[in-house]
This record gives C-alpha cells, structure tokens and sequence, in this order.
C-alpha cells in the first residue's frame, strides 16, 4: 500500500512539475499591468487584426477576474488566449527561459497519439512510444467526454497564428497536438477514447498516459536549401528555411549557381517547394525574388514601429543591442512611425539570369513569415501558380523584426514583444487576416500520409510537364 501511494505521488509530481506557488491578486495584476503596457507601447500591430475596443474588452475581462489567488500556470491559462487574439504568429508568451517549450509545466500526462487533422476530422497517424492500440486512420470522435470539434476550438483560442489562418492553427495540431492538449487541458494519467474505425465501426478505448520525453521526437536534418531535377524540363528548388548554414555556399551564390544550370539546361518549368519553411531572414526572400521577377520590384510598402520610447515597462524588459542606433532611421508619417532602413524599401532589379519560365510555388499552413512576405510578392506580380494550401503568414505582412523580452516580476513568465510592422508593396487588394492563397487547393488525406504520397508536388510535377 504505502509503495503504490510514493508510485501515485511521484506520478502526480512529474505531472504537475514542479510546485507551484500562488500569487496573490495583486502580484497577478502588476504582472498583467505590464503586460498590457509592453503590448500597448510596443507592438506594432496590436490592432492590425482588432480594434483597441476590442482590445481593451479583452483586458478588462481578465482584470476582473484578477480577485483571487492563482498560481503561474492558472496565470498562464487565463492570459494566454489573450495573446493570441491579437493574431501574430511571432509574439510569445511562455514560461521563464523556455520559449519554444510546449512541456514546460508538465513532464508526464499526455495524450500517447498522433493526430492528422482535415476538414475538422481527428485521424490517427500512430502512437508515440511503439504501441499502436488504434489502427491508423481511425477517426477519434472525443477525449475524455469532449468531442473533438469543442477540443479544436479551444486550442485554436490559445495557438499563435497570423490573423484567421485556419491552416497555421491545423498546422500547429498536426504538428504538436498531444503538446497542445496537453497544456491547454492539463496533464492526465489516462485518457477515454471515442473512435470510429476506417470501416465504420465505433469504439471506445482507454489509454495510458505518456511523458514529454516519449513525445519530443528528433525530425530527420534536412539542408536549408537544395535543387533536383525530377525531369529533363523540369527543375525542383526546396527551400526548407530562409537561412544560412556554416559550410552551405551564401543564399545568393547559390541561387546564381543552379539558375546558371537551369538555364543551361534549358528548363522550363521551375517548382519552387516553401512547404513547412517557416521563415529566417528576409534579406533572402528578396534575393529569391529576383530571380524570378520579370520586372523591377519594391518588396516593402512601409515598415512600422510604435515610437522610439520610453516605455514604461522598460525596467523588466531587454531590447536589441542595437536599438538605440537604429532609432535614427525612424521618421514620423502622420500617425505613425516609419523604419526606414531596409532595402526593401527601395526599387530592385531581376538579377540578369532571372527565370522566365513557368514558376509552380508550394505551400502550406507552416509557409510562415519570410516565406509568406516572398510568396505574397510573387502572388501579386502574378509570376507564378501555387499549389497546396493557404499559406501561413498573412499575405499583406506581419510583426516580427527584433523583440522586446519582458521577464515578469512575480510570476516570471515571459512575453516577447515583436517591435517592427511589416507591409508589403501590393498593387492588388487582398483580405488583411488571411494568408497567400492557392491557385490549386491540394490537401492531403490521412491516407496519402499513411501512405507516403504526395499529392501536392504530384499535381505540380504534372502540370510543369504538361502530362
């Protein structure tokens, strides 16, 4: 008896991490007063994809409810949604020290499958650990007593994303959801399961719980950038991110080296594979952009800030090194504050062996941020045919640039606050919440993920070759 009670403590320890204290309402409310002033004087799209009527109601809903003790992760809960209503995939709200740590309050109690979500359905791709209980495919109709539509809402209150993307918000379930579950739900020992089998038959099935360390699977490495030749006409460049890596050739280099190959070669088809790329630097976008641009070309319309300070929440934040000298190139314009060193800015030529040929650009929810300002531009121009899914950056900008770390004083959690509006040169009207749409809307099922099939570079290939 007195084993099986140290067995029960020491599970619910590792699920509730470490002890948690509470603070008291008025410890919570100075940490939300500075939260509500590093997000009021600093980020530049606070009200890009809300009003501040809106926003100020979402903040006086949570002061209200500021009268009773809670400890850092009720805090975290009840903030959160906040957060992410103001629609920008960049801003972070996290525990001290772990930004990107979707387990950071709980070591144990989650949810031991892996999910694939279309069309609002929950399949089954397999199980985290080796045993499979659930054959893949399965649909899974609830958990724990709620159905998976009520779930999907919920998480999706609580993920950052770019204005109303649906596809970054599903993107981030398929990614991570037991992670998502599991923090926005709390940790359990086991989890009650309704399903629906392939064939049609209902069922319901109890599973163990996992731990964090059972869920962080290592993705294979892959290049940032690389080029083939699927065909004699046809050319495939995969950019898995807009970044540079030690021992790879410089983005530019590179891209001079194979488009002298494409041309030689006689291409004429180019596929252009952004999916999963969730950004890097933008410099690299732009010079991408060039070689395929077939006139010259202005990237950004303008770029913002909120001011040059002082803020009043500055004695809990750390800002970029070089924010004080680059305060020189902000210039007021009207109602706003424009930064005006970027090359973006200004006029760009094509490079002189820019492609003419056909373009097809991948894309999916997770073509994020750089990726998203380069597949706007080139959606724009008309200089090519996407192929996929909405992307997952809003087509006319984002928040992003350096940020403004904010350590709270009582509850400690952390709010990393983007600093820079970013707004790109578009000649056609589009919605300002959505993302890069598709010219062909292409998702795959759960059984072309079962099966390893690609549906969306297949219509690409088949449209380049003309077959």
């Amino acid at each position: 008896m007195k084993k099986m009670a140290i067995g029960l403590l020491l599970l619910l320890t590792g699920m509730l991490g470490r002890a948690q204290r509470v603070f008291t309402p008025q410890e919570l409310r100075t940490d939300f007063t500075i939260i509500r002033q590093a997000l009021e004087e600093a980020h530049p799209g606070l009200y890009r994809f809300q009003t501040k009527a809106q926003a100020d109601q979402e903040f006086a809903t949570i002061e209200k409810l500021l009268k009773k003790g809670m400890t850092e992760y009720e805090f975290y809960r009840l903030v959160n949604p906040l957060i992410a209503a103001i629609g920008d995939g960049h801003v972070k709200f996290h525990r001290a020290g772990r930004p990107d740590d979707l387990h950071a309050f709980f070591e144990n109690g989650y949810l031991p499958l892996r999910l694939y979500f279309k069309e609002g359905n929950a399949f089954v791709l397999g199980s985290y650990g080796g045993e499979e209980k659930l054959s893949p495919g399965t649909r899974i109709l609830s958990i724990n007593g709620e159905d998976m539509a009520h779930i999907v809402a919920r998480l999706f209150r609580n993920i950052y994303a770019d204005g109303t993307i649906q596809s970054a918000r599903y993107a981030a379930l398929n990614s991570d959801f037991a992670s998502y579950y599991g923090l926005f739900t709390g940790p359990s020992a086991q989890f009650s399961i309704a399903y629906k089998e392939a064939a049609g038959k209902k069922g319901k099935i109890v599973l163990k719980a996992i731990s964090a360390k059972d869920i962080q699977l290592a993705a294979p490495p892959e290049p940032p950038y690389s080029v083939s030749f699927p065909t004699k006409d046809v050319a495939l460049l995969r950019i898995a991110v807009f970044m540079e890596n030690e021992g790879m050739p410089p983005f530019r280099d590179f891209l001079d080296s194979i488009f002298r190959q494409i041309r030689e070669k006689q291409i004429h088809s180019l596929i252009i594979d952004l999916r999963n790329n969730e950004g890097g630097t933008d410099r690299l976008g732009m010079q991408l952009n060039a070689f395929i641009a077939r006139a010259p070309f202005r990237y950004y319309d303008k770029l913002t800030v909120t001011g040059v300070g002082p803020y009043s929440f500055a004695a809990y934040a750390t800002f970029p090194p070089e924010m004080e000298y680059l305060k020189q190139f902000v210039e007021k314009v009207g109602d706003e504050y424009h930064f005006t060193y970027s090359e973006g800015l200004k006029m760009m030529n094509p490079e002189a062996n820019a492609f003419t040929g056909n373009v097809y650009i991948l894309q999916n929810g997770r073509s994020f941020s750089v990726t998203a300002e380069f597949t706007a531009i080139v959606k724009d121009n008309r200089n090519a045919v996407f192929i996929g899914e909405e992307s997952g950056g809003t087509m006319q900008g984002n928040s992003s640039g350096g940020f403004a770390m904010v350590t709270l004083p009582n509850t400690h959690l952390g709010l990393d606050v983007p600093l820079l509006g970013y707004y790109m040169h578009l000649q056609n009207p589009y919605a300002i919440d959505k993302g890069v749409p598709t010219d062909h809307i292409v998702i795959p099922s759960v059984t072309d993920i079962l099966q390893q099939r690609d549906p969306v570079l297949e219509l690409a290939l088949h449209l380049a070759g003309g077959k």
